[in-house]
Parts: structure tokens; sequence; C-alpha cells
């Protein structure tokens, strides 16, 4: 199995690493596959705990942002309305999902990396580097990078637009609870010493321990 390291930061070491992969020179210390029958009821139950977190969450903070622009909580809605309100909510969330991965894909550009797109049906989609290592502490930001970027425009719009931003309620909630197989792999690495690579796989990640001598 040929694999490339990712890293334009720094070249030198990447270059030594990269000679002693191509000799063989290293040796599987972890992996992970998310939907392996054994993970997938813990992190199905890790999920709904982070849907619970992030519904009380957003809707706690936008219920706050409203009264502290409107200053009361009189929505003044119709039947139509809600069901408007209720439709765009489901469409945001659909769209989210797309958006979720795009952010991975962003983040493996900036190390460098060359992502690709794919589905596992009906599970999940995933954006992916195959066959690419890159250092633990690079694949920690890229599996953090859509829960941190999108939460964090959820709460900046929820503070300054709380009625935009309840249309898009289902949206931040579900990329809370879709972030779970990230944070669970986060959790995960961060047990491994912060000089192992990653590979990133359709399901998980392999962690490799690379011989210099």
């Amino acid at each position: 199995m040929s694999l490339t390291l990712i890293d334009r930061f720094h070249s030198d070491l990447k270059q030594e690493q990269q000679a002693a992969l191509d000799a063989g020179r290293r040796r599987k210390r972890d992996e992970l596959a998310l939907l392996e029958p054994e993970q997938l009821r813990p992190l199905a139950s890790f999920s709904l705990l982070l849907l619970l977190i992030g519904a009380v969450f957003f809707i706690a903070l936008n219920v706050a942002a409203y009264y502290w622009q409107q200053h009361t909580l009189a929505l003044g809605t119709t039947f139509w309305g809600g069901v408007w309100w209720f439709g765009i909510n489901v469409l945001a969330y659909i769209l989210v999902l797309p958006l979720h991965e795009l952010v991975h894909a962003l983040a493996f550009l900036f190390w460098g990396g060359k992502p690709h797109f794919g589905a596992k049906l009906p599970l999940a989609l995933y954006c992916g580097a195959q066959d690419q290592l890159f250092r633990r502490n690079q694949y920690l930001v890229i599996g953090l990078a859509p829960l941190v970027v999108i939460t964090l425009i959820g709460i900046v719009l929820t503070l300054f637009a709380p009625v935009l931003a309840s249309y898009l309620l289902f949206a931040q909630i579900g990329n809370i609870s879709g972030a779970a197989g990230d944070v669970w792999t986060v959790l995960r690495l961060l047990r491994q010493p912060s000089s192992v690579l990653v590979e990133d796989t359709a399901v998980g990640y392999r962690a490799w321990e690379i011989s210099l001598d």
C-alpha cells in the first residue's frame, strides 16, 4: 500500500518521513472503523447526546437573543407561517450535510491534501483523503473544523438575527449531532502521541508510527 505524507509546512521532515514510508518502516498503532457493528450503538448514543445538547443550547440562545432584541417572547406567527418555518428548517438540515463535508474538504486542502467525496448510504456522506497521511494535530483540525466553523456561524447569526436563525435551527442542531463521528475520532486520537501519522479511510482512520532509523 502506497501512502503519501501531506505536510506543506515542514518540507525537510516530510521528505525524511516519506522516505521511511516508502522503505516500509512503519507500524500501525491504532485503527478505527466507525461503521463496524460494535461501534454503531455507542456512536448512535453519543450522537443522540450531542443532539440533545445542541437542541438545548441553540433553542435557549435563540429565545434569549429574540427576547433581548424584541423585549417579548410573543411570536405573532400563523399556521402557514409555522409550516414554512418547519419546511425551511428541514431543507436547511438536508443542505447542512454536504456543507459539513465541504468544510472537511477545505481543511484537507489547507494542509495540502486532495479530498474526495463519497457516501455510505443510507448512513452518511463523507469526505476523505485516500492514501494520504496527515500529522495527528493536523487531522484533529480537519475532524473538528465543521463542528467549530458551522457552530460559530450559527451562534453569531443567532445573536444578531434570531428570527432568521430560527429557520436554520434544525441545521445547527443536526450539524452538532452529525459531528458525533468526528468528535469520537478526535477523542480517540488524543490518546495517541502527536508524532503519529493518520491515514483517513472512508469509515475512520489508521494511525501509523514511522521509524526514521
